[in-house]
C-alpha cells in the first residue's frame, strides 16, 4: 500500500459505485473519477525509494517498488476507464440507442418502437402516445441506470 488512507477512501468509493441506485449512480461515478484521478496523480508523483527520482522521471525497469507502483497505476487506469464508460452509457443515450433499448425490455407492452424525426413511439401509436426524443433519451438512461442497479443488487455486477 502506497496510500493506506486514500486507498481505503478509494475502495469505499467503488463500493458506492457498485451500491449505487438510479438516482445516485452519475454522482457516485463522477466521485469515484475524482478519487481515481487524485490517487493516480500521487501515484505519479511517488519517488522510488534509495533512487531520489519519481516514478514519472525513472527508466530503469530493474527496480522492484517501481513495478508495484507501476502495477497500481496500470489498474488505476484500467479502473478509470470503466467508470468513464459506466458513466458515459447513462449519460449519452442517443435516440436510437432509447428506440433500442425500449424494443429489448418490450417497454409498455410493444416491441416495436420507432424513431421518427417528431419523437419516439411504437409502430401503429398516435400522437398522444409520441415521447420527444429527449423524453425517450432520458427515460432510456434511467432504465439503464434501473439494470446496473438491480444487476448489482443481485450480486452478478
Amino acid at each position: 500500500m502506497f496510500y493506506p488512507e486514500l486507498e481505503k477512501r478509494l475502495q469505499a468509493s467503488k463500493l458506492a459505485v457498485n451500491r449505487a441506485t438510479r438516482e445516485t449512480i452519475i454522482e457516485q461515478c463522477k466521485a469515484h473519477l475524482g478519487m481515481l484521478a487524485e490517487y493516480r496523480s500521487r501515484l505519479y508523483g511517488l519517488e522510488v525509494p534509495g533512487t531520489g527520482q519519481s516514478v514519472s522521471t525513472l527508466l530503469t525497469e530493474e527496480v522492484l517498488d517501481r513495478k508495484a507502483i507501476r502495477e497500481a497505476i496500470e489498474k488505476t487506469t484500467h479502473e478509470r476507464n470503466r467508470i468513464q464508460v459506466l458513466l458515459l452509457s447513462f449519460t449519452s443515450v442517443s435516440g436510437y440507442e432509447a428506440v433500442e433499448i425500449f424494443n429489448e425490455r418490450k417497454y409498455q407492452g410493444h416491441e416495436d418502437w420507432e424513431l421518427h424525426a417528431s419523437g419516439v413511439r411504437f409502430h401503429g401509436a398516435d400522437n398522444s402516445d409520441l415521447m420527444t426524443i429527449r423524453e425517450a433519451v432520458y427515460l432510456a438512461s434511467l432504465l439503464r441506470r434501473d439494470d446496473y442497479a438491480a444487476k448489482n443488487a443481485s450480486g452478478t455486477g
